[in-house]
């Protein structure tokens, strides 16, 4: 007799919780839905007879041995979600666990980290403000996927006062375009005589009295002449494409701010940008609600070829705006509301390290970098994000580098550009705990380790140009062999960036908790 729904889904629950370890009570609400905590580069067996596939995340697992599955998250934290299927159909609803890092002895001390950084990272963000910027805007149309959370934040905060700018003289000046009216007007208050008049004063007859003989109309009509006549009046309408526009884009921005107003990390972003963005909101709201667009219609299409928008002061503001407002499905911001969701402590640390890095230089450099979003022809809306430093160089997010190996793509998370050639080479790795030295013994765990410098190794060796390759991973100790004089020293970023040093090895960053 096969097993019901509400039985395997107990049995998956009690050997998960069997094997793992309970969530602590102070953890639960931050830590929903997961039932349990489970240690990265652990493994877990799963005996599921029923099943002959589970889905984990996005992978799908095969049974080692008669439906006996073997759970390993490797390079893999934060929330997962585990579902048996047996001949393509899902056995139960999926089971949410969460993967905690075995640097932390406890899960306390993993959802602290995860606090910090995620708290560090709005704040650093909130200090740079991205330039949203794109070699060309033709083909742009409206993204059938909203915006993520992320990008509203970013673009409310580096956009209000353009958006509170443009506004005002919209209305100040709204477009107007002249339309005809049809109305009846006394006779003695006619201006017009043609065909259609006429047609209308012989089909009304209702409209007749008595009138003057004097009158030709009078002697036409036996005596009567009418007392109204159909007349085409001149008048100016709000209600054009450009305004029908401008209407439909102050709604998606007034549904997008206040759904980033529920959002659950929405308390820790720092309490002027919060401020900054309600701020926003409340007007968006005051002039989506304003007389101006009582007699609107809806958009029916978008009048991208208007010269009102192309040209008038506010109106091109705005269709500015509403470009770069649809630029929301770049990778970046999806990656980092993603991450956040599912407390994706290693891909959050990667991001954070960018504006890390970026405060840094900065303050090395002491110039105030130049942040752009780039979009990309050739691949949509597809991205990198980049920190300028006027004559010195560029820091590059996610750069590749598929025609400077001669062999594999390469693709490290970060590197430093002087003129147009990338001389440093910088990966995240949140996995790497400690750094192995020259006298240890490999094992399996060091073996791991070591598989981060090695990597090292390969960008430094298989690049073109480049002269360094660091890992940067959340500890304390900094290491680095020199490849002229064979010999491990430590060394600074300013060093690495400024100097001539050639070599590879890693270099500690992490956020610091503020003191409460």
């Amino acid at each position: 007799m096969s097993s019901s729904v509400s039985e395997i889904r107990s049995n998956l629950i009690a050997q998960i919780r069997e094997r793992s370890y309970p969530i602590p009570p102070d953890l639960r609400s931050a830590l929903s839905p997961a039932i349990a905590c489970l240690r990265e580069w652990s493994d877990y067996w799963l005996e599921i007879p029923e099943a002959d596939w589970l889905r984990v995340g996005d992978q799908h697992l095969v049974p080692v041995r008669a439906r006996v599955f073997r759970l390993r998250f490797e390079n893999r934290l934060g929330l997962a979600r585990v579902q048996p299927f047996a001949d393509g159909a899902s056995l139960c609803p999926p089971i949410a666990v969460e993967v905690v890092s075995s640097k932390f002895p406890t899960p306390q001390q993993h959802y602290g980290f995860f606090k910090v950084l995620l708290e560090d990272l709005f704040a650093r963000s909130a200090r740079l403000p991205f330039d949203l910027a794109g070699p060309t805007e033709r083909g742009v149309t409206e993204s059938l996927q909203p915006p993520t959370p992320l990008f509203v934040l970013h673009f409310l905060s580096q956009y209000a006062d353009k958006l509170r700018g443009a506004l005002a003289l919209i209305q100040a000046r709204p477009h107007r375009r002249l339309a005809e009216r049809i109305d009846r007007v006394p006779l003695a208050e006619a201006s017009q005589v043609d065909a259609g008049v006429l047609q209308d004063i012989i089909r009304s007859p209702e409209q007749w009295t008595e009138g003057q003989e004097m009158l030709v109309v009078t002697r036409r009509l036996a005596g009567y002449a009418p007392t109204h006549v159909r007349q085409s009046l001149p008048t100016e309408s709000l209600d054009t494409p450009e305004n029908r526009f401008v209407h439909h884009f102050l709604r998606q921005l007034l549904v997008a701010g206040e759904k980033l107003l529920m959002e659950p990390w929405w308390s820790k972003v720092p309490m002027r940008r919060r401020n900054r963005v309600r701020v926003i909101t409340s007007l968006t709201r005051r002039v989506y609600h304003h007389p101006m667009f009582e007699t609107v219609g809806p958009m029916r299409y978008l009048p991208l070829s208007s010269q009102v928008l192309l040209q008038r002061d506010g109106y091109r503001t705005l269709l500015d705006l509403w470009r770069r407002f649809h630029c929301a499905r770049r990778p970046f911001f999806g990656r980092l509301q993603e991450a956040i969701e599912l407390r994706d402590v290693a891909t959050l640390y990667e991001i954070w390290v960018f504006f890390a890095l970026i405060d840094r230089i900065g303050l090395l450099l002491e110039q105030n970098p130049s942040l752009t979003l780039e979009t990309s022809a050739r691949q949509g809306l597809s991205w990198h994000a980049r920190a300028r430093f006027p004559g010195v160089g560029t820091l590059v997010y996610n750069r590749g580098f598929r025609k400077r190996s001669y062999s594999v793509a390469l693709r490290p998370d970060f590197s430093w550009v002087e003129n147009g050639r990338a001389r440093v080479v910088l990966d995240a790795k949140f996995r790497l705990e400690r750094l192995p030295s020259e006298d240890e013994e490999d094992s399996g765990e060091a073996t791991a380790k070591r598989s981060d410098l090695y990597k090292m190794h390969t960008y430094r060796d298989a690049l073109e140009n480049v002269r360094a390759a660091m890992a940067l991973y959340p500890g304390s100790e900094t290491l680095f062999y020199d490849q002229v004089s064979r010999t491990s020293r430590s060394i600074t970023l300013e060093e690495l960036l400024a100097g001539n040093a050639s070599g590879i090895g890693a270099l500690p960053l992490k956020p610091i908790e503020k003191e409460t």
